[in-house]
């Protein structure tokens, strides 16, 4: 991981934070990726309430500013504690020591552990 940063989103008009964060969005991506991984919505099995519908829009918002031609893979939670190792996700997101293994002790704020670890799941 070279770099760990947070895009928050604007207060006030949502529709016009969402043109903010596209525009934001766009201009990083412009700065040249291979790839995009990005935590997939939840799934079916929990009601629509309005954080998850929020969050879906958001993650909407940053699919279209995606470059064509970049690879994007969507990864759940759920699938990647099927599929990766022998611990569900929460396990290895609280491990100190396998993230000083696995990233070789680079810190990471405690909310960007989960985006990290999307990036090890998503190796091919």
């Amino acid at each position: 991981m070279i770099k760990d940063e947070t895009f928050d989103l604007g207060k006030g008009d949502r529709q016009l934070a969402y043109v903010t964060m596209h525009k934001r969005l766009v201009d990083r991506f412009s700065q040249g990726i291979d790839l995009v991984v990005l935590k997939a919505s939840v799934g079916g099995q929990y009601a629509a309430k309005t954080a998850i519908l929020h969050s879906a829009e958001l993650r909407g918002v940053f699919l279209s500013a995606v470059p064509k031609g970049v690879l994007v893979k969507q990864l759940q939670k759920n699938t990647i504690s099927r599929t990766f190792g022998s611990r569900k996700v929460d396990d290895y997101l609280k491990d100190d020591a396998f993230f000083d293994e696995n990233f070789g002790g680079k810190e990471f704020r405690k909310g960007s552990r989960e985006a990290a670890f999307l990036l090890l799941a998503a190796r091919d």
